[in-house]
């Protein structure tokens, strides 16, 4: 048995989307969304006994993201996580939606052992129900893994999943907090659990999105950068007419010498919005505590408080990590939390400092022309802040409305939009 790991590693200020999928797979056409993936039948279906290292039981992919070192034995995965974002998918359909509506009542039952410190995740196909669109996972629902669990097995209920269940794309693993290693040897449908086996309530979550749903609507959300360089980023949005949301670290607000704190209340009142990113931009959901997770919730939260006397329902998760503890903990200290990843990554994380910055240019045509229509993006170096207003009039260009993140997402609490 051999622990498979990737030959290369990249160093990442900002990973990709916390669960990539095979995309060196063939590519498939997918049937329209009407056209729904079924299995005819609504007897127990079992997903994955991790007999072939390639496949599920039901023939479909199934594997790591890059950094994840699996170990595959007679009927079993091994995984042996070392960050939060590392994740293991088994996938419901070829790279379509599969049709989980015949099956809501049912459960999904994991038998493993090891750890229990990670999530589960039900993930939601794109609503073209097409591989090749920006968000490939439109959203996903997730719950914590040690709640469910008892002995050897999870059951859960597949209602605890709020995605439209219509276009199911995957079920998956990630959100770890601890490096002890989990092995899988089944994944499945049943249609009940064991008698006294404890299923406890739904945790209240808050709702994900990668993607505005406004018609015809485009937002920039735009994390911390350089103190330097902020000015800049205002005239550019005063000189082309336009509003965006900035992610804003709690730390950084309270630092006297960068100065944030004006900048911010200027930002504020040219009516743009301004949105939780965490008190010092760590991975929260790989923190060991849920002491330390509420610390980064809650200091953010004080801190717009008493700094720009603002609450803010929208928060952006460091790095994108996101997973069951994070979630709930957020639902515990805001009401209904608006969780916001994206779907069109400048990658300025990546090119910004290197010799080839209009990289940077590419990433971010290249995930419009596929669909997205929300950004990441921080205003870190010069050769992202040159590029900033290229990109505002491109997505003019395309007859797409510039607005706030909570605008795009059709927040009814939001302001109305400019004539």
């Amino acid at each position: 048995m051999a622990i498979l790991r990737p030959s290369t590693f990249a160093i990442q200020l900002l990973p990709p989307p916390p669960v990539p999928f095979n995309l060196t797979a063939p590519l498939i056409i997918n049937k329209p969304a009407t056209e729904l993936y079924q299995i005819n039948s609504t007897h127990p279906l079992i997903v994955d006994t991790f007999t072939d290292a390639e496949r599920n039981n039901i023939g479909f992919w199934h594997g790591p993201s890059s950094t994840l070192a699996t170990e595959y034995g007679d009927g079993y995965v091994r995984l042996h996580a070392s960050d939060p974002d590392e994740n293991y998918h088994t996938q419901l359909a070829p790279a379509t939606c599969f049709d989980m509506q015949p099956y809501r009542d049912m459960y999904l039952h994991v038998v493993f052992s090891g750890t229990t410190k990670f999530s589960i995740s039900l993930n939601q196909h794109n609503e073209e129900c097409d591989s090749r669109r920006s968000p490939f996972l439109e959203t996903w629902d997730t719950v914590e893994a040690g709640r469910y669990a008892w002995g050897n097995d999870i059951y859960v209920p597949l209602d605890h999943f709020k995605i439209d269940q219509r276009r199911t794309m995957s079920v998956s693993f990630h959100g770890f907090y601890s490096w002890e290693s989990l092995t899988l040897f089944k994944v499945e449908i049943v249609s009940r659990v064991p008698r006294g086996f404890y299923i406890p309530p739904k945790a209240e979550d808050g709702s994900l999105f990668l993607r505005c749903t406004r018609p015809n609507s485009f937002a920039f959300g735009i994390d911390d950068g350089m103190p330097g360089l902020v000015r800049d980023i205002m005239k550019i949005l005063d000189e082309e007419n336009i509003l965006a949301t900035f992610f804003v670290v709690g730390a950084g607000l309270r630092d006297r010498e960068a100065n944030f704190s004006q900048v911010y209340r200027e930002m504020l009142q040219r009516g743009h919005q301004i949105a939780l990113h965490s008190n010092t931009h760590q991975k929260i959901e790989g923190l060991e505590t849920i002491q330390s997770i509420d610390e980064e919730i809650i200091q953010n939260i004080e801190t717009f408080r008493e700094t720009l006397g603002i609450e803010s329902r929208y928060f952006r998760p460091p790095y994108g990590t996101v997973g069951a503890r994070t979630r709930q903990r957020l639902a515990l200290y805001i009401k209904d939390p608006q969780i916001i990843n994206w779907s069109v990554d400048i990658e300025d994380w990546l090119w910004a400092d290197t010799k080839t910055p209009e990289r940077q240019r590419d990433a971010f045509f290249r995930d419009v022309g596929r669909g997205g229509n929300l950004v990441v993006m921080h205003y870190l170096n010069p050769s992202t802040v040159k590029y900033f207003r290229e990109f505002i009039r491109f997505v003019k260009s395309i007859n797409l409305d510039i607005m706030r993140v909570d605008q795009c997402l059709e927040d009814p609490d939001s302001p109305p939009l400019k004539g």
